[in-house]
This record gives structure tokens, sequence and C-alpha cells, in this order.
């Protein structure tokens, strides 16, 4: 279950992908790629710094190699799995205010980006001696970085969940992570009989209204404070709402607006086992720009059990949700799990042959008079979506585009120690695709947009349910349609709202040894253009041991950041982030 993807080139510098790109204009980025880097760091200084093991140098940061000269190696695997180890940052209260020198910013931090990045992730993958081999398992790290005035405030703490306080206090591994095999405890009792898994609360987060959650779908959202990172314990009630089942998804969608009386923050639940001949419980909730409710509507989710809903679209007429072609595997449950063979998460397999299902929930009473619908798709396995609207001219709610990023398929029980270069040779790739679906009928069409694997895509939040043009994701350095590698670039495509077309890509590439999270667009104040603000995004360099915040011009990133931050400590992959306009500092 790699979240880990790819990417290679296309248009480098300009805004078509197939125009040419003079010499001058390579010798512009090569130049701009030197000036934007930070000094190096000695890799000497670090002992997690992997040997170099190729015969010439690694390639550095700007343009990608060119199609067909570099493909991922066993030294690609030594320095990616490098990069997964505990953070350097304090388990303890971390929340005192750290000022980051302007030593360690290359490039100007522009003025007018005002507000506070917070970020989620694993931050533990070794808990008292014993290795996770799958960073899924790893207690959440929250950390957040405050701009103001080109002036930058740093802050982080753990989230207080009662697995993560349990394990310090008794300073030994206590809980089971649902992709833990066996017993974690490391004695001799294992209780097969025992579902229940550590709420790491380490994949989402949201601040909406002066209240911050750290979020995983598995369980309930953890209330934090914005401002001190302390966590106030499991919500039941989420900004006035209660929950309508025990848990809170991942993922949600901000609606942003130039009238703050039409932004809104929608979000969902969805019940993981449901009662005896009873559809699956779901719900989606919206609040608006004060975290008052705005709506909240409930349906009944038929067969959803097991179907790992991840994330959610909406449209002006419609809630979205996909449901996987997982099911439990009960031979694998009777023969590996009881056994202590296999995991938790490994029980619920991707079946082969059966279809995705889109879960159109209808929004408004324009959608109410087509009625709920499921409407089959391909067999494959969605993580993550992009966007979706209603296209021009269907003003009946009968028609709905989307896009998003499907996996071709999904192993459970891949982990950090299984990967091989074999596994970016066609495998489960990850691309940029279409759906177009006519509700009335009950239909769907879906084809690629761009043959580069892609992940964690971000659209501007003013164009969420709208048609949009650009996206801005983490990928590869190879664009093939066979080959791929681990996130190294940062990619913009530009895609037109109408059916059948490719996108175009700008991509910048941040080298050999450099490992991309995920980019966070940011609007411009006022901004009325699309792409009119900056793109962040945290990069892990394993030859220097270095994680680097970068700041990119949103409309222009092949042109290089134009500030980087060396960041003191290893903050190791992450998986989401939010942009607040506020500044918690």
């Amino acid at each position: 279950m790699m979240y880990h993807a790819v990417s290679a080139p296309a248009s480098l510098g300009t805004r078509n992908a197939t125009a040419p790109i003079s010499a001058s204009a390579r010798r512009v980025r090569a130049v701009r790629a030197a000036v934007s880097e930070p000094p190096p760091t000695s890799p000497s200084a670090s002992p997690f710094v992997p040997r170099w093991n190729l015969s010439r140098a690694p390639l550095g940061p700007g343009v990608e190699p060119a199609p067909g000269t570099w493909v991922p190696t066993d030294q690609t695997i030594d320095d990616w799995r490098s990069i997964y180890r505990n953070t350097t940052l304090s388990t303890t209260d971390g929340n005192a205010p750290r000022t980051i020198s302007s030593a360690r910013v290359t490039g100007v931090i522009p003025h007018e980006l005002t507000g506070t990045l917070f970020r989620n992730g694993p931050g533990l993958l070794e808990v008292y001696g014993k290795k996770l081999n799958q960073f899924f398992d790893g207690d959440g790290l929250i950390y957040s970085i405050a701009f103001e005035a080109g002036a930058l405030t740093f802050k982080h703490n753990f989230v207080g969940t009662k697995g993560f306080t349990e394990e310090r206090a008794a300073q030994k591994m206590l809980y089971k992570g649902a992709f833990a095999i066996g017993n974690p405890k490391g004695d001799a009792f294992y209780n097969p009989f025992d579902f229940d898994v550590k709420n790491v609360a380490n994949t989402g987060v949201v601040d909406w209204a002066g209240e911050l959650y750290a979020l995983w779908e598995g369980g309930k959202p953890h209330k934090m404070d914005p401002v001190s990172l302390r966590t106030e314990g499991e919500a039941d009630v989420v900004l006035g709402q209660a929950l309508e089942v025990p848990q809170m998804a991942a993922h949600y969608r901000v609606i942003d607006a130039a009238d703050p009386a039409d932004k809104r923050l929608v979000a969902f639940s969805i019940e993981a086992q449901n009662s005896f001949m009873q559809p699956n419980r779901c719900c989606f909730y919206e609040w608006d720009v004060d975290g008052k409710q705005a709506a909240r509507q409930t349906f009944g989710v038929p067969d959803a059990t097991f179907g790992f809903f991840h994330d959610c679209l909406v449209t002006e007429n419609w809630y979205m949700l996909v449901q996987n072609p997982t099911a439990l595997d009960p031979q694998k449950l009777l023969t590996e799990y009881m056994f202590a063979k296999c995991a938790l998460a490994q029980v619920i397999a991707f079946q082969d042959g059966k279809s995705a299902l889109l879960h159109m929930l209808p929004r408004t009473e324009k959608a109410r008079a087509i009625g709920q619908q499921a409407i089959p798709l391909a067999n494959q396995f969605f993580f993550h979506h992009v966007n979706a609207f209603e296209p021009a001219g269907c003003n009946d709610a009968s028609q709905v585009v989307f896009d998003s990023a499907p996996w071709k398929f999904m192993d459970f029980g891949m982990n950090l120690d299984m990967v091989t270069p074999a596994f970016w040779d066609g495998g489960s790739r990850v691309e940029y695709t279409r759906f177009d679906v006519n509700v009335a009928r009950g239909t769907s069409k879906q084809e690629s947009l761009s043959n580069r694997v892609m992940e964690f895509p971000q659209v501007n939040h003013r164009f969420t349910g709208q048609a949009y043009r650009y996206v801005y994701s983490a990928g590869a350095a190879v664009k093939d349609d066979v080959k791929w590698g681990p996130n190294q670039c940062l990619v913009k495509f530009d895609t037109s709202p109408e059916v059948g077309v490719k996108a175009e890509e700008q991509t910048y590439y941040f080298g050999e040894r450099s490992f991309v999270q995920e980019p966070i667009f940011c609007a411009r104040p006022g901004a009325v253009a699309e792409d009119d603000g900056w793109v962040l995004l945290v990069v892990n360099d394993a030859g220097e041991d270095l994680s680097r915040l970068h700041i990119f011009d949103a409309a222009d990133i092949a042109a290089g950041p134009v500030a980087t931050v060396e960041l003191e400590d290893h903050l190791p992959p992450g998986l989401h982030g939010y942009w607040s306009n506020a500044v918690h500092k």
C-alpha cells in the first residue's frame, strides 16, 4: 500500500507539454535550480545517509532525466527507505514556538503568503525498539509552520491518542496497528479475536473556524488546540455536529468562495459495519465559514462493509463516494490471521474482476428528483480524488465529470521491506483519470489524462465542485506507459474541462535522492486567476538527510522554488496537510 508514486517530464518551462525548450531556457533553469538549493550539508554529518553505490554522481534538481535514460535502482530503494524512520522531534510537549532563522531560507518568502501550514503523518516508525514496516501504523505527528510578513514559526506535537499516551507511560509497545502481524507486545499470548486496532490519528488535518482536528478514518477524530497543538481528546462532536457513527473520514472537501457566506467545509462518516439486514449508515456534514451547521444529510449505502471509503467529492447537486472492490477474505482470516501470519488489514482483499461502485448521493432537490444511484466502475482501487463538476449545459444534475487517481490494483500486504525495482515496472500504477458519468442512466466511461504516475492531487479550493483547469500533485521522474518510480517531481497538470482531452504538464524535478510529499496550494489574497498563488511542499533529501520546505509560484513551477527553507529536524514522509489563512503561532 505505497502512497508514493511517480513522474517524468513533458513540458518543462512552458504550458505546452509538446513545445521544445530552448538552450537558453535550459541554462536559465539550471542557474535558477542552482541558486534555489540551500548550501549542501556534508552527508558524513548523518549516519542515516545511505552509501552511494552507483558509478556516476547523483542526478541533481531542475530538469528531470530524459525519457528512457533513468529507472529506479536498488540505490533508489535504499535512499527511499532511509527517510522512513522516527522523527528527531521530541515526543513530549513540543508546542513551544520556534522561529525559523532567516539563515535557513534561500530566496525570498512572499510577504503576501500569510497563514499556517499544517501537516499530519506518521512520526514514529519504531516504537521502543519494534520497527514498523508499514508506515500507515505510525503515530500521528502534527506540525505547523506559521507565515507572517516573511517570518516563519515552527511548532509540533504528537496526537495524544489513547494508544500513544499509554505506550509513552508504559515505555513499550502495547497496541497493534491495522498492518501489524501477531502480538506487538512481544509476549507469547496472541488473541486473534481482538479486532481493535490503534487509532493512530496520522492521516488528515483540518483547521476550521478556530478548531483543529487530526483525522484517521478508522476511528474518531482528535480535537487539538490550533495554537499549542495539544490534544483535547477524541471527538464525538465536530464543530457542533454530533457524528452519525463513531468515526469521520480522513478526507473532506473545502469550498472556497469570494463571498464568505458561500464557503463550506464538507466531510463524511460511513459505518464500518452495518446492522443486520440494514445498509451502512452514511452522513455528509457541511459547515459554514463560522463553523455553524450549513447542512447534514444521512443516507443508507447497501453492502458497503469493507468498501474502504477514503475520500469524497462534491458538486453543486451531488455528494460522491467510491466503494472499492474489496471484501473480507475468509480463507486468509482463518488460515493466516488467526495464526498470526498476516495483519488484520490483509484480510480485506482486493477482488479481481469486481466492479468499484460510484455512489451518487443527492445534495439538492434537483438531485433527489433523480435519486440515489450506485454506478459500476472498472476494477481498480481509489485512494484520492481530484475534483468533480457538472458539465456546461447540464442543468438537471443528470451528468457529472469526476477526476481521480485510481490504482490499477491494491495489495494491503505491501510494505517497506518488500519493495524492489520490479515494483515500479508495470504493477499498480496510479494515473490521473477522468470519468464521464451519466447519472440518470447509471453509466460511466473513463480515460487516462496522462501516463505520468501521480499521487496526492490538489486543486484551488475556489474551484471545488466546478469546472477547473489545474492540478498540483507529487509525481515521478519517469513518464512511460509501463515504467514508473517514487515521487520525485512536483507536477502541474493543465486540463481542459471537456471530456476526451489529454492533460498538459509542467514539472520540477528535485533530484535523484529526493522524495516529494503532498503539495498544498495557497491562493494569493484577492486572486482571480486559478493558478495565482503558491504551492508549498516538504521534500526529503536522502543524500543529505534533510527535510526542506519549498515554495513555488503556482503559475510557473518549472522555474523552480521562489524560496526554500531548510528545516532543523527529520520529518518522515507525511500524508496530508492543510493551509489555513489564520496565523497560529
